[in-house]
Parts: structure tokens; sequence; C-alpha cells
């Protein structure tokens, strides 16, 4: 993966590579020290970063395309405190719509919020990527009496490790709805927001995201000076 003479980054800055020697490496950072670094550990950290990149940059595009195009929701759903992100549509990236009325005005490129009811707390940024499918939702591991339902094909722009890590309603207020915590939310429903809570949402869940994955990062190369 990596080449002498070629350019990378880590969380400490940019690199050259001056020789690859099995397992270990040695670089130039842009202030002239060197380092010598583990192989596989700044592999990962290097595709962090490049999937931060494009993750970025759909996020831009995004935003770029949503004005009139994009409608914002958040996506309720039955999830209780210290429970793993694990309920019906996740694995699968799948979303169902309770209504047809409401899954004929969904399309590609809306975008949600996933709210865990019990937790009150905001945990991922969702978009939606594929046309309405209808399907049983037991497939979908969904428990309800319906024999079909509107899905959609979802992709998951950011997510938080756990529920302690999400945003707490109570940390955040909403101009769409003020009140949102005091909501009798039904699971499964979705909740029309503005494209400002929205964007205020997403953007502290992505925060988040980040924080967590640069924490895991500098754990690996401490313990890789550890080793050394």
């Amino acid at each position: 993966m990596f080449e002498p003479n070629g350019v990378y980054r880590n969380r400490t800055g940019e690199y050259t590579v001056l020789a690859v020697n099995g397992p270990r490496m040695t670089v130039r950072y842009t202030d002239g020290s060197e380092a010598e670094l583990n192989v596989n550990i700044q592999a990962r950290i290097w595709e962090n970063i490049v999937a931060e990149q494009e993750a970025k940059a759909a996020s831009s595009r995004h935003m770029r395309q949503s004005n009139k195009d994009t409608t914002h929701y958040i996506k309720a759903v039955s999830l209780p405190p210290g429970e793993e992100l694990a309920f019906p549509g996740w694995q699968e990236r799948v979303v169902m719509v309770p209504t047809p009325e409401l899954a004929q005005k969904i399309k590609p490129g809306d975008r949600f919020i996933y709210y865990a009811i019990e937790a009150q707390t905001f945990f991922a940024v969702v978009t939606i990527t594929g046309d309405m499918f209808e399907a049983n939702p037991k497939q979908h591991t969904y428990t309800t009496e319906l024999a079909k339902a509107a899905f959609f094909a979802t992709d998951v722009d950011a997510t938080v490790p756990d529920l302690e890590h999400g945003v707490s309603i109570d940390s955040i207020d909403l101009e769409t709805y003020p009140d949102f915590g005091k909501l009798h939310i039904e699971s499964e429903s979705f909740y029309r927001i503005s494209e400002d809570d929205f964007e205020l949402l997403a953007e502290a869940l992505t925060e988040i995201t980040e924080d967590e994955e640069e924490e895991t990062e500098e754990y690996e190369e401490y313990e890789e000076d550890e080793v050394e």
C-alpha cells in the first residue's frame, strides 16, 4: 500500500515515505522530523482519513442538492438505553415506511436522523439511496402483522458506537419540534424536520464519530510506541 516517496497523512500530519522494511516504515514529516511507524496501523489510519474526506465530499454534494430536492426527517425506533445498535432494518441497511401515503412522498436523496425512543437519543445520520420496493417485513426482522410494506435502501453517513455516545434530546434545541422529548413518539414513525435542524444534528453526530475514530487511532499508536 505504501510506496517510497509516496505522500500520506496520519493524525500527526502529512508525511513522505522514505523506506518500507517489512512491517515497519521510515517517514519524514513536513517539519523535517523522521519516525519509524507500523505499516498496518498507518494503513488503517490512512484508510479512515480517506473515508472521512469522501464522506465530507458526499455531504457537500448532499447539501448542494438539498434545498428543493431533499426532505429531512427524524426516524424513531425502539432501542432501550444500554442496548447495542441492533434493531429491524439496521444490519440490512433498509428502512420500513409505515404508511403508503408517506412511502409515495419519500424518495432517493432524502435524509433522516435515527432517534432511540426509550433512550431519547439521536444516534445516526442516514440517506435514502434507492427507490421504494415492497417486501414482507419479517424478511428484515420487523415484527408486524403486515404481509407487505414499503422499504427503501439506505446508506449510513455517520453513527455513534453506542447510545451513550449519542446526542441526547435534552442537549439540543430543535426549531421544528421545540418539545420533541415530551411528545408521544411512535416506533417506526417519521417526523419531518427543517434542513437547519437536520444539519445541526448531523454535524453533532459526525463530530462524535470522527472523535471516536481519532481516539481509537491514538490508542493504537500509543500501543505501538509502548511495544517499541
